[in-house]
């Protein structure tokens, strides 16, 4: 018989030193039925749902979570938080044994580390160290206060309110034949330039300067960050360095790792040598937006380097890793079935959870790429590609805790994939073609999706609705191996032409595809032509082929979570078709240096 354990939710007080343990979720924190009644005040409430456990502020701005202004949260068993809620400084563990961790919080194991990681005072009680508070405090701006056995704390600013609590001990006189050492003036609070900083962060897309930018302590001792818990290293402004200039940690270990300033997320090695440009690929959900982005990658590594001698690569390969891992299994699997990939979920391995303004949100992870043309290094620049759920792109989805998609907001140009096997009117034009998808019918939205786009862009970027912004749009026709017969007469052309992009085949391939689109599916014409002022049509395919049901080993085919069919491509068929021509045209629009249309 497996034993049953309770979770018990186990809550310190670190200034009146009481403890409390409570196991019947949901529990709330503060109000008059709360067993921790906080002033009678409401201000969180704890919830179990599954095997997850929940935070949930129902204070706005006065609950801080680990330091950070908090409303909703995940949480984590046998892990400690801190809470400062009003004037209530509190530490927290989901765990099955809160006697054991009551123990380890003595009440003179409390400590002052400065914010490189540093001990400045302790070890005392946290009385004892707020007599001095506001003397700390002064010499050190960002420093934090937390116990020797937690790997949390709290910010020494926010704990003010008891500085005035304390009685302050009398300082010893200098000796006579001492001169008091003078009193170092207080540590300027570092202002960061959100709105126009020279550096953009791949993964919370907020602008900072060089000097704002934070290292990742490296020495064992260092392990545990205020703000993205212990179980990651320490982030630290820089105050001294080597003779190579690397970054030194508290303990004199050289930190060649960099971090933002904001979310704490790790940089790209080459981020402050390589100018950025974001491209966002936006489409409906199992529009194959995961394909087209592991294909592309592929395909764009090879066809750069061969035409242009231009070098495409990771700029930090164990960032993504995950993609190399969708290109790997696309590209060397033996069946449809070990070939398919998953679908992107707004919770899973494809997002991120970091601090941004304020509160956790799930961001999708950065792909980031290095392209060096051989012949002229200085003109190489980082290209950053996300793999988002479509469901991002639908309306009334971009909330403040999921702001996955803003990114079209900061993009220096954007691909809108277009799947013609969605829409009903492209279906039965392709009636009694052989490939499964057509079968398949889908609620398309995909009309919805760019008038959706259009309307984030311009209000995150505080443009006039009746303007048009200036930002490349490449309108992507996807799956064209199905539909290029309905193309007739008309014939499209490879661009790429002895290692020149040609701008009249680009521009005839454009028109004839706009053609077919605003025949079929005028709204996406118009929805995409109303969104900016520079925008071309591209066919693409990226299989080259039909792709085949996957089927179980009994011959059935698998459905997804949705009850339909799944559908995979056979690897030894697969033979792309035109993918990284819509990004080698965004790449000619935003860094003509490296990449030019030529006139033939």
């Amino acid at each position: 018989m497996i034993p049953f354990f309770k979770i018990y939710l186990a809550i310190k007080n670190c200034h009146t030193g009481e403890s409390t343990t409570l196991d019947s979720f949901p529990i709330r924190l503060g109000g008059p039925e709360s067993l921790v009644p906080l002033d009678g005040v409401p201000a969180c409430l704890f919830e179990k749902v599954g095997n997850e456990f929940i935070f949930g502020s129902e204070l706005e701005n006065q609950c801080l979570l680990d330091g950070a202004i908090t409303e909703v949260e995940t949480l984590y068993k046998d892990r400690d938080y801190s809470l400062l809620i009003h004037d209530h400084p509190l530490m927290f563990r989901i765990t099955k044994n809160p006697k054991a961790w009551f123990e380890s919080l003595t009440p003179n194991g409390w400590r002052i580390l400065n914010k490189e990681g540093g001990q400045i005072a302790g070890t005392s009680s946290l009385d004892a160290l707020m007599q001095n508070g506001a003397d700390l405090l002064a010499e050190n701006p960002g420093a934090i206060v937390a116990h020797s056995a937690s790997s949390c704390g709290f910010y020494l600013h926010s704990l003010e309110f008891l500085f005035k609590k304390q009685k302050p001990i009398p300082k010893p006189t200098a000796a006579p034949h001492q001169s008091p050492k003078p009193k170092k003036q207080p540590e300027a609070t570092p202002v960061i330039n959100t709105e126009s900083g020279k550096f953009t962060c791949p993964a919370c897309w907020i602008k900072f300067d060089r000097g704002d930018v934070m290292h990742i302590a490296v020495h064992k001792k260092l392990i545990g960050d205020p703000v993205l818990g212990e179980e990651h290293m320490l982030r630290f402004l820089a105050t001294s360095f080597n003779n190579l200039g690397q970054a030194l940690d508290a303990m004199g270990t050289a930190t060649p790792d960099m971090a933002c300033p904001h979310c704490r997320r790790k940089l790209p090695p080459s981020f402050l040598d390589f100018k950025q440009h974001i491209v966002s690929i936006v489409g409906a959900p199992s529009s194959g937006k995961s394909y087209f982005l592991s294909v592309l990658a592929h395909t764009l590594q090879k066809t750069l380097f061969t035409n242009f001698d231009i070098a495409f690569y990771d700029a930090d390969p164990s960032e993504n890793a995950m993609l190399t891992q969708m290109k790997s299994k696309l590209f060397s699997a033996a069946s449809p079935r070990e070939a398919q990939l998953a679908k992107t979920q707004l919770e899973g391995d494809m997002y991120l959870r970091i601090p941004r303004l304020g509160r956790q949100v799930r961001m999708p992870r950065p792909f980031v790429f290095n392209i060096t043309p051989n012949q002229k290094p200085d003109q190489s620049f980082s290209l950053v590609l996300y793999d988002n759920a479509g469901e991002h792109f639908e309306p009334n989805s971009n909330s403040h805790d999921s702001p996955g998609a803003q990114h079209v907001s900061a993009a220096s140009g954007i691909v809108y994939l277009f799947d013609p096997t969605y829409n009903l009117s492209f279906r039965k034009r392709l009636q009694g073609h052989s490939d499964p998808q057509i079968s398949d019918q889908r609620f398309d939205q995909q009309d919805t999706i760019l008038a959706e786009m259009n309307a984030r862009v311009k209000t995150l970027r505080g443009v006039d609705f009746k303007q048009k912004i200036d930002t490349p749009l490449a309108v992507v026709a996807g799956k064209c191996d199905v539909w290029m017969h309905l193309l007739e007469n008309d014939s499209l052309q490879d661009p790429i032409q002895n290692g020149k992009i040609v701008e009249d085949i680009v521009k005839k391939n454009s028109v004839i595809i706009r053609q077919l689109l605003h025949d079929v599916v005028p709204a996406i014409v118009q929805n995409a032509e109303t969104i900016s002022s520079n925008v071309l049509y591209f066919p693409c395919s990226s299989f080259g082929c039909s792709p085949e049901v996957v089927c179980d080993q009994y011959g059935n085919p698998l459905l997804d979570e949705s009850g339909r069919k799944s559908f995979s491509p056979d690897p030894n068929k697969i033979s792309p078709l035109f993918v990284e021509t819509p990004m080698l045209w965004l790449i000619s629009q935003f860094d003509q240096a490296t990449l030019q249309l030529s006139r033939s």
